[in-house]
């Protein structure tokens, strides 16, 4: 993809991008949200979120910028939506999570908009207070998990009509999928406006607010209709 121009005198807007461990050795995201936000023509700026570091400078870092993008990872601590431990959690990393939450909750005072990708959807979920499923395999939907396809659509996705997610799709039907969680209870500030066809939530959206459960950013390189999501993160 090529980086949209900049138009002398203007400043782009700038987006945060939280970024987690991942292998614990290194701080670590897909290059695609980078790739995306630029091609959207904002200011990407990459801002790690886990132990040892600050979090209060952190997210005075983060609300710096006018934008916030969430992007997938590891599973979220079940202690942060009040359930318990459960096997087969993957790359939980509690500091990661207290920072994420934290920033959507500062940039929604702010008014700044939030855009969460998979995990950041989930992140979305529970900042609102609502809850996840810890294993979909495990309650019964299967095809979630489709990492070797993690650049191609492998199921289809319904959008409420005028809603954010169907903005998001600008007109897919099908989208990538890569989790093995996904939003159950949705809290009281957010409302799910896209599913897949075994009903699973695709993505929940509140004013200011917007997270889709697949990955546009592994798939913008192939059909430019997913750089819609990070359009509108820098329009909102």
């Amino acid at each position: 993809m090529n980086a949209a121009p900049v138009v002398p005198g203007r400043l782009r807007r700038s987006v945060a991008i939280l970024a987690g461990r991942s292998p614990v050795e290194r701080y670590s995201l897909h290059r695609g949200y980078v790739d995306a936000v630029a091609e959207a023509g904002g200011l990407p700026l990459v801002v790690p979120a886990g132990p040892g570091l600050d979090p209060d400078a952190i997210l005075e870092l983060v609300c710096r910028c006018d934008a916030l993008v969430v992007t997938g990872g590891g599973d979220v601590d079940p202690v942060f939506y009040g359930a318990a431990p459960v096997d087969g959690l993957m790359e939980t990393d509690p500091a990661r999570d207290q920072i994420e939450i934290a920033a959507v909750h500062a940039m929604a005072a702010r008014g700044r908009p939030v855009l969460g990708v998979c995990r950041g959807a989930q992140v979305l979920a529970v900042a609102s207070g609502g809850t996840l499923v810890a294993d979909l395999p495990s309650a019964g939907y299967s095809g979630h998990w489709e990492e070797e396809r993690q650049c191609e659509p492998v199921h289809g996705i319904e959008a409420d009509a005028g809603s954010l997610a169907l903005a998001a799709l600008a007109g897919a039907a099908e989208v990538n999928s890569i989790h093995h969680q996904a939003i159950a209870g949705l809290g009281p500030t957010l409302r799910a406006t896209a599913w897949s066809p075994d009903g699973v939530v695709e993505a929940v959206e509140a004013p200011g607010a917007l997270g889709v459960q697949w990955h546009p950013e592994r798939l913008c390189a192939g059909d430019p209709r997913h750089l819609a999501p990070f359009s509108w993160v820098l329009c909102a």
